[in-house]
Order: structure tokens, then sequence, then C-alpha cells
């Protein structure tokens, strides 16, 4: 009896484990599929308004791979890899986004940030013909929107159209620009090239004064263009004193600003005498074989150096015959020699020895070339009151 039972005992556990073997598996619906691709969509969001970009890009693919037409996914995967500047992965998922929603009229403010994002890629990229093309189809889906504006100021600015670099900024900064100082600074800019220097004034101040101390911001520029404006609107005192009081500037930049002003206001030849004799090249120390030589580093275009040939590269070894070897020398040579005088420049090019005849000259070639007295050349100012 007891083995009968054992034995039924045995039977019994294995026609429960048999069963349980045969159960069948929960089968995942499509509707079940769908709501875990909400989900996704749902957590990709929320971790990208937290800036967990790397997160909600995580999200967002699993979300894709449960339902590859999930506008939802599709659209934080495109901000989430631009937000991490992973490019081309970005413009791909941005244009993808772009074909999905693009008919979906409650999509249509996302559709304007995917152009927008795929316009500012193209501005990192320097196309700029690009970028001005989707920053226009952001704003053809949503006109008020100041980050496509600055984008398209930005872009516009580069491509020299002044007139729509004014315009984009202008609106721009009418409804919040998300890049106040940038903006008001490359109008002020814009205004400048125009030749609207006393709409060019107000800005450019308003980023000197804001921007004080920006490592990023071009200072010295900044202030030659600010003096030039009011000496183009007739403070020739205003223009030369911002210049004498500008810590930024060495005196001989000091000097040669003065001197532009002076050129720019009708002053010519009381200009170049302040401005001084010119070169037009300038030399760096090198070591060489445990020497130090003199190396051309730059030739100014139409300057003295270049009509004589002087090359950058080139080893200045004397002048005049007198052998030189460091900068203070040269700088003792010719700092007396006038104007219209030849020079004999005894130079190695390639290592081989050559003589150059260099007339000095003036610093004429240097104002007629500076694009920031340009635009004051071109507008003579008004008289200084």
């Amino acid at each position: 009896m007891r083995t009968i039972r054992s034995v039924g005992i045995v039977i019994g556990a294995v026609l429960v484990l048999a069963g349980c073997r045969a159960a069948p598996e929960p089968v995942e619906t499509p509707q079940m599929r769908a709501e875990k691709a909400r989900a996704e969509a749902l957590a990709a969001k929320e971790a990208f308004e937290k800036g967990q970009y790397p997160l909600a890009i995580d999200h967002a693919k699993r979300g894709l791979q449960l339902d590859a037409n999930s506008v939802e996914s599709q659209n934080w995967l495109a901000a989430g890899l631009f937000a991490v500047h992973q490019e081309d992965e970005a413009v791909t998922a941005n244009k993808r986004f772009i074909e999905m929603a693009g008919a979906q009229p409650e999509w249509q403010r996302y559709v304007a940030q995917a152009y927008d994002r795929l316009g500012w890629i193209s501005v990192r990229r320097n196309g700029f013909d690009d970028a001005v093309r989707y920053f226009s189809l952001a704003l053809e889906k949503l006109p008020s929107f100041p980050h496509a504006l600055d984008g398209r100021g930005q872009a516009a600015y580069a491509r020299k159209d002044y007139d729509g670099a004014i315009r984009d900024f202008s609106r721009a900064l009418e409804l919040g620009s998300t890049a106040r100082l940038i903006a008001t600074e490359y109008r002020g800019l814009a205004y400048y090239w125009k030749g609207q220097f006393d709409k060019a004034l107000p800005d450019i101040t308003a980023m000197l004064e804001s921007k004080a101390g920006d490592p990023r911001t071009d200072r010295k520029s900044l202030l030659r263009i600010q003096a030039f404006c009011y000496l183009a609107v007739g403070q020739r005192n205003m223009a030369s004193n911002l210049i004498a009081r500008a810590r930024e500037f060495t005196e001989d930049e000091k000097r040669y600003n003065q001197s532009a002003i002076a050129y720019a206001s009708g002053e010519k030849d009381y200009a170049l005498r302040q401005a001084g004799t010119r070169t037009g090249f300038g030399l760096a120390e090198a070591k060489v074989g445990g020497l130090t030589v003199l190396r051309v580093e730059r030739v100014s275009p139409g300057g003295p150096a270049e009509t004589a040939g002087l090359a950058v590269g080139d080893e200045l070894a004397s002048v005049n015959g007198v052998p030189i070897s460091n900068k203070e020398q040269y700088r003792e040579l010719v700092r007396p020699i006038q104007t219209g005088t030849k020079l004999k420049l005894g130079i190695v090019r390639a290592g081989a020895k050559r003589e150059l005849i260099m007339t000095m000259g003036d610093a004429e070639y240097i104002f007629k070339s500076d694009i920031y007295l340009a635009p004051i050349l071109a507008k003579p100012p008004v008289p200084s009151k």
C-alpha cells in the first residue's frame, strides 16, 4: 500500500510539473507595447526637462524600439542628441521627426524647434545659407520665436546681409532674445558696417558696459568702433578721450588710434607724422641651433615690405649691413629712419642669403586697409561739436 501511494505521489508531481510547463506564456498585445512606448516617451520628456540628456536619449531610443512611429520619442531623441552635440545623429533625428510630425497640427511648435536645431547646427558648421533656410522654416511655423530670430540674425550677419541681421536681432530683442548680449552686439556691428553710426553707438556702448571683463569679447575692437562712432557723429573730443583713457591699449596702439582719428577728420599730414614711419612687417624671435634669429611672421598687404618682396618665414639678418639678432636691435636701427629712405635688408630664405631693397613708408596704407576705419572714410564725420 505504501508503494502504491508513493507511486501515486510521484505521478501526481510529474503531472503538476508537466502542467506548469504547458501553461502558455503571456502574450504582449499591441496595446501593451503602445503603453510601454508612451511611458518611455514620457520618461524621455521628464529627463530632458531636468537636463538629463543622455538619459532622455536612452528612454527615447527604447520608446522607438517599442513603437517606431512614436512621434513623442522621436522628438525627444532629436532634442537630446542636439543638446549633447552629437550633430550628425541630431541632423538625422530632427529630419526624421519633421517627416513624422510635419502634417500634425498639434506638433507644429515642436517642428519649429526641430528646424531651429537644424539651423544652429548649420551655423556651427558655417553653412549660413542652410542656416537661414532652416531658421526661416522655423519662423514660418512659429513667427514669434526669439531663438530662431537670433540664429537667423547671426547667419545673416555672417553673410554680410546687415539689413537682415538688424531686422532679426531687433525683433528678437523685442520678444525677449535668448542671447540678448550677442543680439545687441551684432546689431550694433551691423549698423556700423552700414554707416549708421548714431544707431550703432547705443548698442556698442551697451555691450561694453554689460560685458566688461568678459574674455570672449574683443574689447579693443569694440572700443575702437565706439570711438569712431563718436567721431562720426561729431564728438571728436569724446572719441579721443575714450582712446586715451582705455587701459586695454598700449601706448603705440593709442598713438595709432589717435592718428587714425586725425586722418579720418581730414588732417592727413598731421596724422601721418603722428603715426610715424612704417615697414609693413612683423618679427618674432626664434631659437635656431642655440642662436636667436629674427623671423618674419607677418607681412601687411600693400605695405613697403610686401612691395620689396619680403615673405613670411624669411629670417632678417641685417639692416643696411648692420647685423641684428633681436627685436630691440632692429627697433633701434629703424626708429630714426625717415619716410622715403631706402633700406637694404639682408635676409636668409630657405637657407640662402639674399638682399632686398625696401623704401620706408608711412601709415597711409594702414589707414586705408583698416577695416574698422573704412566705414568712417567712406562717410566723412560730422563736423566736431
